[in-house]
Parts: C-alpha cells; structure tokens; sequence
C-alpha cells in the first residue's frame, strides 16, 4: 500500500527524509506478512539506494544480511541498519548548515504561513529549542520591519504561539488594505483636474484700426481736423508697447474718438470746421488770412490745441514716401488780402509802387 519512497542517491542533505518515508511506508505495509521479516525490510530499502555514491555501501550492507542466520532475524538487524545508514550518509554539519540558514531566513510578504514553516523546520535541524527567548528574537529578525512593529505593540507577546499569532494578524490586516485601496479603481490617489485646453489657447489678435500720418494720408484728410491726442511729442519708442498703445487707452478699453468708416469724425466745435472750407477760414480758430498750420494761437498752446490735421505719428510703422502736395500760392495770397483792413490795403497798394496814382482805388 501507498507509494514507494523517492530514490536515494547518496545525498547526505536528503538522507534524514529518505529514511523518513521509508518508516512510513513500512508502518503502512506492517500487516504484510513478508514485512514482517527485518532481514527482507534491510533488503527492500537497498532497493530504494541507488547510484555510484551509494553502489559500494549496499553491496557490503547485502553481503553482512546474507550471512546472518534465519535464528538471529530479530528486530536487532533491523536496529543496526538504521545506525549504519545514519552513520554513512548522515551529514554532520547540518546543525551548522542549519543555524547558518536561521540567520539568513526572511519573510517574502505575504507569504507569512511558509516563513513559519520554514523557521521551525530550521530551528529543528539547528539542534535548538523552539519556543526559547533567542528563537523568538530570530523570528521577529525575519519579519519586516511594519510586521515586526505591529507584533511588538502592547500588549507584548511572551511565548512564541503569541508571536506568530501577531504576525498572521498584521499580515492579514495589510493584504486586506491593500485589496481595498491598492486594488479597488474607486480608492485610486488623487489627481487634481487637468486645466482646460483652451486656457493655453492664445488670444486671437484684435483687428486694428487703420494709422494715418503725414505720409500715408490721403488727399481728402488735407486740412481736415482729426481727433487725437497731442500732449506727447512723439509715438512712443520702437518696441516699447508693440502696437498696444493708441494714445491714452490701451488694448481693450474703447477709445470714444475711433474713427467710423473711412473718415474721422467730427467732434470739434467753436471753429469754422463745422462749416466747411468755404470761407478760406482757419481750421483752428475759425479767423480768415492764415491756414492752421499757421495759426499763431496753435504755437501758443491755447484751447485751440485739441485738434490736428494729421494722425500722431508712430514710427514703429513703414510707409512709403509719397509727394508732398504744393499748396496753390495764388489761393494763400487770396486768403491774406481778403483778411486786411481797407487801411492796410492802400499801404498795401502804396508799397507796390501805386502811390497818390490808383487805377483801382476800391482794391
């Protein structure tokens, strides 16, 4: 009955399991008559040895069991054969082998149950008591540190029942923490909100009103007044705002003087812009005999100085050079006659060599 133990060959480290099995299966077949013989016991387990490190041993151990009588086959026989066996394949460092591997054993997490197993097989075959002060240091040197903190919180375990019992108690803890929050998608780490793409979008670019200046303007802005801001010199420095900057407001805020359509409007009042070109009149002060280039109330800063005919320059800008428009003489002579009193006109008509003589004496 059962199974026929595993083969020897002469390996001392698996000698003392070998000699194991074969107890048990002979325990298990005891009812058999011819198991009941020791001489045919020693001879069925030299069946099992096989292998040149064994071959010499088993020819010398079948020679002695053939020389010994049927009168002498008591259990003595069988008693000598195992001190032989032992004596030959037994190793005699496995005590040191033993305490060698007790150090070096370490828990794999989770498997705790094999870590016991493992620690008290070892401890037998080190020769050492299981259970002592030493052996329960040994066994928490082998746990890992959370394991070994958890098993050594109070109360304190005394014996080693209670030491093991700790550990399976926080090893099962943790496996189960980590299946609820490690493996479950619903306890996964927080991770914040991705920002919407288009935050990173740039702005798109607002569309910019036409510049004008003394340049690029064309013919219907001459002598034409246009809102803007005067108080600077000059447009601001190449590269200093980068075309955000039109007068006093800033990109975004809504200037109250654009421009609608393609000419400016029209918001002065008090001169004679309201009334056209009609009246050779300047565009400045409304007063005949000069244009506003001119106008001396202009050079003088006055309340006049809120309007210009030309756009601020800005010299961020490339136009091309275009030809200046010559304004008629004969027109600036008219404008300067018509603004003269009668009294400046006869010394007028006297300094061009008219004298007390007058062909045009209503001129």
């Amino acid at each position: 009955m059962g199974k026929d133990p595993p083969t020897f060959h002469g390996d001392r480290s698996k000698a003392d399991t070998f000699m194991n099995e074969v107890k048990k299966y002979l325990t298990l077949n005891d009812d058999v008559a011819g198991f009941k013989s020791p001489k045919k016991k020693v001879v069925l387990v030299l069946t099992f040895m096989q292998g040149p490190e064994v071959e010499e041993w088993t020819r010398g151990m079948l020679q002695w069991i053939q020389q010994i009588p049927d009168e002498s086959n008591t259990k003595f026989v069988w008693h000598v054969f195992q001190r032989r066996f032992y004596r030959r394949f037994t190793d005699t460092q496995a005590d040191s082998t033993a305490r060698k591997n007790l150090t070096q054993l370490k828990m794999r997490f989770p498997d705790i149950d094999s870590y016991i197993a493992d620690f008290e097989q070892t401890v037998r075959k080190a020769l050492y008591r299981l259970g002592s002060h030493e052996m329960n240091q040994q066994f928490l040197a082998g746990l890992p540190r959370d394991v070994a903190e958890d098993v050594m919180r109070y109360p304190t375990p005394i014996t080693y029942q209670e030491h093991t019992d700790k550990a399976l108690a926080s090893v099962q803890s943790k496996v189960l923490l980590r299946n609820v929050f490690g493996g479950n998608r619903n306890f996964r780490a927080f991770t914040p909100q991705q920002p919407c793409p288009q935050w990173n979008n740039p702005r798109p670019q607002e569309q910019k009103a036409p510049q004008y200046n003394s340049s690029n303007a064309p013919r219907w802005m001459n002598n034409t007044p246009v809102p803007m801001n005067i108080d600077r010199n000059r447009a601001p420095n190449r590269g200093n705002y980068r075309g955000n900057y039109r007068g006093n407001n800033f990109r975004g805020q809504q200037n109250p003087n654009r421009y609608q359509g393609n000419r400016p409007q029209n918001n002065f009042q008090g001169n004679a812009a309201t009334a056209g070109n009609s009246s050779n009149a300047c565009f400045q002060c409304g007063e005949v005999g000069h244009f506003a280039r001119n106008c001396p109330k202009r050079r003088q800063g006055g309340q006049y100085n809120q309007t210009a005919n030309l756009i601020d320059f800005n010299d961020s800008q490339s136009f091309p050079e275009t030809e200046a428009i010559e304004e008629d003489p004969v027109e600036l002579l008219q404008a300067q006659l018509n603004s003269l009193s009668m009294e400046n006109r006869e010394k007028l008509a006297l300094a061009m060599g008219g004298g007390d003589r007058q062909d045009f004496p209503s001129a």
